[in-house]
């Protein structure tokens, strides 16, 4: 169809449009005679693309729709900088009603940190993984480097820039952001909140907990998760991990930046050996 009937059903001006396809979000096909021919498609992807901007996305951000992000995780990724963001605001208010410079610059270095762990970890582990990551490493990033730490935080986003993004098929990453829709940040928090309690109080959680155990424990070795999306992905996160020194290169540095984060790890290795021992007792 012509761009006239285009801007009757988008509801969209033809500078809009000029600038939508200037920006690469559409590419329409030409008459012989020169007119610009939109298909279906086109007029469908510019329905949504009005939608976003609605919304207040940015044309990176719809771009960013278009080469596999999803909006679950889009949304993720916005409320994680409003939170940042709502943090400085808190501490604008603070600086107004009279508090110390000092205090003041000790917690935007907390932000800053916080930001510059997302970045690199969005980077490696792109969308939901990369947010699952930082989620859970959030709650131990919450205190200020002195210079000893600070040595080490820069030898750890010195090593994350080197690492290569995990390589997963357009099918792994489609069915990540399928099954992580609907999830919200807050649901992650409370996930990791419960996850630190449990391996706190890990003799009680598998206690609590053994019927669950065992339904997953079942569901790993039954076919249809040896042959699904979930089990590849699983393995080649693993393999990633090994091959590129993730457990003793950045989370042996997370723990020299974070004394919250290394007490945290040591309890985290207790109850694996603690699952280990439940494990075997259980084939005995």
């Amino acid at each position: 169809m012509l761009r006239n009937e285009v801007e009757k059903i988008t509801g969209l001006t033809r500078k809009a449009i000029e600038y939508y396809e200037k920006k690469g979000l559409i590419n329409p096909s030409k008459t012989e005679n020169g007119y610009r021919e939109y298909s279906e498609s086109d007029v469908e992807k510019l329905q949504k693309i009005s939608v976003y901007r609605k919304l207040g996305l940015s044309i990176s951000e719809i771009k960013s729709l278009d080469s596999g992000h999803s909006i679950g995780s889009l949304v993720r990724e916005k409320e994680i900088k409003l939170t940042n963001q709502n943090k400085k605001n808190e501490l604008l208010n603070k600086l107004a009603s009279g508090v110390g410079i000092e205090e003041i610059e000790e917690a935007i270095s907390v932000l800053e940190l916080n930001d510059s762990v997302y970045d690199r970890l969005e980077r490696a582990f792109p969308g939901y993984l990369g947010q699952v990551f930082f989620s859970a490493y959030k709650p131990f990033l919450e205190e200020p480097l002195n210079e000893e730490n600070t040595k080490y935080f820069e030898e750890y986003i010195s090593f994350m820039d080197s690492l290569p993004t995990l390589d997963l098929s357009k099918e792994e990453i489609e069915y990540i952001e399928k099954v992580s829709s609907e999830i919200t940040v807050d649901m992650l928090d409370e996930v990791n909140r419960n996850k630190v309690e449990a391996i706190n109080n890990v003799e009680n959680w598998l206690a609590d907990n053994q019927n669950k155990i065992d339904e997953y424990e079942a569901y790993k070795a039954n076919e249809e998760y040896k042959n699904s999306y979930l089990k590849s992905i699983d393995d080649k996160l693993k393999r990633y991990m090994q091959d590129n020194n993730y457990y003793t290169v950045p989370v042996d540095l997370l723990r020299k930046i974070s004394p919250s984060y290394n007490e945290y790890y040591k309890n985290l290795l207790i109850a694996n050996e603690k699952y280990i021992d439940l494990k075997n007792n259980a084939k005995n």
